[in-house]
């Protein structure tokens, strides 16, 4: 049984925040109805060529901001997925919201449609944070809308949080964790803000309009979500996420297994096992596409068993659970190609007949480590 997920790309937000490099667009909201009508297309028309025998146990709708659907236009998707797809197994649906922008009417009816996981994007509870950041909402509108979530029946709430803001320092981020931890949440993301090219928070810092916290800083605020995390209760299975017993994402664990996915939407990404693909990055052109019944293909690749290694490699490093040996031994090469990373980084890492995972208090090295361990010549 090969387990699968299904992710959907909503692209459409009511505000782009400057640090964002996913494919999303603001002010759009007139083309919603036809793009849904061009993702059922889609969907139907990859279901025609889909010979798989995947289990699909998780559904994960981001974006973009996916809360600001309609209701009627989710239960077309999901009801389009049930007729497409085998979806009998699914146990995880997830929907990404932002603070202030779903009523409690909405989120009950969320529910109601078999939504059972919201990831509600808080970012931060500084109000001069988030204005930074270009978030539209405030610290009251967090806390509302995760009461909301929670009155409306969702047991299955992470809150994302980032820390290396521009302005933010350490007892901000200390302060900010506590009232996280006030909601008692089943799932919290802690993210560094990352500056990635082509947004306005490159070119702001770039010009020296916007100042970034220093390297050191950036590492005390990651070890601190880590230690502070842990003492109450969450166990951090990836190096940016923690959860209670029991309520770790089923969907992100695919892609950090590097099992398969479907993805329908502009700029989604799909992967068998093999083969990766994506969509085109734009709302008019995915559309023009499906409209004469052609897949929104950008562009695939088939990726070589060095770069299947690699990833392996790369991602089981950003696990609890480490690098899975029988992964490794499938590739029938002898591990002495790596032996010298791990030899050099022994200290850091437990090493075990099942797996090559990096003891919790050096996950601060886990990129130099994977960078390490990966191959630079043909298996």
């Amino acid at each position: 049984m090969t387990k699968a997920g299904i992710y959907i790309h909503i692209p459409f937000c009511t505000n782009k925040c400057i640090y964002c490099d996913y494919y999303s667009i603001e002010k759009r909201e007139k083309d919603m109805p036809h793009f849904i009508d061009m993702l059922i297309r889609e969907i139907e028309l990859t279901s025609q060529d889909y010979h798989e025998d995947w289990t699909f146990d998780s559904i994960f709708f981001g974006g973009g901001t996916p809360s600001i659907m309609k209701i009627k236009w989710l239960r077309m998707i999901l009801n389009t997925l049930k007729t497409s797809f085998d979806i009998s197994k699914v146990k995880e649906i997830t929907l990404e919201s932002n603070p202030g922008e779903t009523s409690k009417q909405q989120l009950s009816l969320l529910r109601k449609l078999g939504i059972n996981r919201l990831s509600i994007g808080f970012q931060s509870l500084q109000p001069e944070l988030l204005t930074i950041l270009s978030r539209i909402h405030n610290p009251k509108d967090c806390l509302n809308t995760y009461k909301n979530a929670r009155d409306a029946g969702f047991d299955n709430i992470n809150v994302d949080m980032l820390f290396n803001i521009p302005g933010q320092d350490f007892n901000v981020w200390q302060k900010d964790l506590g009232k996280v931890l006030n909601l008692a949440p089943d799932h919290i993301s802690a993210y560094s803000l990352i500056i990635e090219k082509n947004t306005p928070l490159h070119s702001l810092v770039k010009n020296g309009q916007i100042i970034m916290p220093s390297e050191k800083m950036n590492l005390t605020m990651f070890e601190f979500v880590r230690k502070y995390l842990s003492s109450h209760g969450y166990n951090q299975y990836e190096i940016s996420n923690y959860t209670i017993d029991g309520m770790k994402c089923l969907h992100n664990l695919h892609y950090w297994n590097l099992d398969p996915y479907l993805a329908f939407g502009p700029s989604a990404h799909g992967y068998d096992g093999h083969n990766r693909w994506w969509n085109i990055s734009s709302l008019d052109a995915y559309i023009k596409k499906l409209e004469q019944n052609k897949m929104p293909l950008s562009g695939s690749e088939t990726l070589s068993q060095i770069d299947r290694f690699n990833e392996i490699v790369l991602n089981g490093l950003r696990t609890k659970d480490g690098i899975q040996m029988r992964k490794i031994n499938s590739f029938n090469t002898k591990l002495n190609q790596i032996n010298s990373a791990i030899n050099k980084w022994q200290d850091q890492l437990v090493i075990t007949k099942k797996s090559i995972r990096i003891k919790t208090n050096y996950y601060k090295y886990a990129d130099e480590i994977a960078s390490d361990m990966m191959l630079t010549e043909p298996l």
